[in-house]
């Protein structure tokens, strides 16, 4: 069963509360919490901001799943020598510890992912190298998730934008406790296939992240050129996807969207359209929620 949520990226000035309230009365199963780690204050809804316990009720109470958190961390910084004075190594593994710190907080709020990238290939680094340093610290940080009901999802993009790249990293480390997060509108600038995508990536594929762009950047769903449609199509068509469907507004990185509210009713009505019966716990055309 596809199940549908949105990202906060929509919604960066709202309350908790009002993402919880708003999903639940515009037929979404979850919502994805968009972290910039502990002491960031660049979004109002940040989770790191509020305790773990008034997190897990403020959603749990309306019925509404946390699919997971989804940082801004990439695993890509290289290890080399700095000379300043005396000879020192850079603290290479402080993502690590920033990655699984979240995983703690996840786990603690019920959050069943957390979203890291692997990002670029530094210039004049071979691309093997970069990868088997990636691979290392996903096998740390999904070493630290054990036992703590969380998985960490890969998303695509820099360096590694397509399903391959994405599969190539994940069997590299090959643990069950790693998974993959598959933007469409990434994808599909890499030129990815969405079957063949989806077909690669298998039951590895977690999450996957709707959005459509356009020459400006993101448009409304369904109007730009990433062919949105036809990659929640593949999904049905694949038949074994049973992850989150989380759509992307980016209203956070662009002022002149439109905002969440009177973006997501429509967003939802397109999802459920596309999906067809096959779609998410919510069947029927959801309501739009008045004084959110």
């Amino acid at each position: 069963m596809i199940r549908t949520s949105f990202s906060t990226v929509a919604c960066p000035t709202w309350t908790l509360e009002r993402v919880a309230r708003t999903a639940a009365e515009f037929g979404f199963d979850g919502v994805e919490l968009r972290t910039f780690g502990y002491d960031s204050r660049s979004f109002v809804c940040d989770p790191l901001m509020t305790g773990a316990r008034k997190v897990a009720g403020t959603f749990g109470d309306l019925g509404v799943d946390l699919c997971g958190l989804a940082t801004s961390i990439s695993l890509d910084q290289p290890v080399r020598p700095h000379v300043v004075g005396r000879t020192f190594l850079f603290d290479q593994e402080r993502v690590t510890r920033q990655a699984t710190r979240i995983v703690d907080y996840a786990s603690m709020v019920g959050a069943t992912t957390v979203r890291v990238f692997g990002f670029e290939v530094p210039e004049g680094e071979k691309r093997i190298t970069s990868t088997r340093l990636i691979a290392g610290r996903l096998s740390a940080i999904a070493d630290h998730a054990r036992h703590r009901g969380v998985t960490i999802v890969l998303e695509n993009g820099g360096s590694f934008r397509t399903a391959e790249d994405l599969r190539e990293i994940i069997d590299m480390v090959d643990s069950p406790l790693l998974a993959a997060c598959y933007n469409n509108a990434v994808g599909h600038a890499a030129g990815d296939d969405y079957g063949k995508a989806i077909r690669t990536l298998g039951r590895r594929l977690k999450i996957a992240r709707l959005k459509d762009v356009g020459a400006g950047g993101c448009v409304p769903l369904g109007t730009g050129a990433s062919e949105a449609k036809s990659f929640v199509e593949a999904l049905v068509a694949y038949g074994h996807f049973d992850g989150w469907l989380n759509y992307e507004w980016d209203a956070a990185w662009d002022g002149s969207l439109a905002p969440a509210e009177t973006v997501l009713p429509e967003v939802i009505r397109t999802i459920y359209g596309w999906l067809g019966a096959t779609g998410g716990k919510k069947a029927g055309a959801p309501q739009a929620a008045g004084g959110v």
